[in-house]
């Protein structure tokens, strides 16, 4: 009987480490940033609109990465090009798809601000500093005002004085405040 109890014991330890994994595989932990933070390891803030995305393995083919190419319509920090293209874990290539939490893949047209620094790959493109924090989505309101959000599911905030990671929701406000901000924090 003992036996029996003890082998239930460990399939219930085995299954509860099998379903942590699982639900850890399916989310995205952040340490939170700060707008200024965010302004500060950025060397580019812009406004822009996605105008084209495509997909490619990366040389190791092991890691897919989307490209999306910006129209810049603002620089607030740093000399901002009139185009750039940004670099994302994550997309579908080949009859492959590899998605990563809380990585949001631009759609045409799509305002966003980004904080931006150059990619690892060294190739001209840029990369989103501190992965979804930095990628604002900029939505037009009826009544003619700009909001800005950085909010995507699927994220949890890294915090070492809780025992467990919490749901991050991401920032949202007005463009201006967010702009002001960014301007304020890029003058330090």
């Amino acid at each position: 009987m003992k036996l029996v109890a003890n082998r239930y014991a460990f399939m219930a330890r085995v299954l509860a480490v099998m379903l942590a994994a699982l639900v850890a595989a399916h989310a995205t932990s952040i340490k939170p940033m700060t707008i200024e933070t965010l302004t500060e390891r950025a060397g580019l803030v812009v406004e822009a609109r996605a105008e084209t995305s495509w997909s490619l393995w990366n040389p190791q083919h092991t890691l897919i990465y989307t490209y999306t190419r910006f129209t810049v319509s603002r620089g607030l920090k740093g000399a901002a090009p009139a185009e750039l293209v940004v670099r994302q874990m994550g997309g579908s290539a080949g009859g492959y798809t590899q998605q990563v939490a809380g990585i949001h893949h631009w759609q045409p047209q799509e305002e966003a601000l980004l904080f931006l620094r150059p990619s690892q790959s060294q190739d001209g493109t840029m990369s989103v500093v501190g992965l979804m924090q930095g990628n604002f989505t900029v939505q037009r309101l009826r009544n003619g005002e700009a909001v800005a959000s950085n909010g995507v599911a699927g994220v949890e905030i890294y915090n070492p004085g809780q025992q467990s990671p919490q749901e991050y929701s991401g920032v949202s406000m007005r463009l201006g405040d967010l702009e002001q901000r960014i301007l304020k924090a890029a003058q330090r």
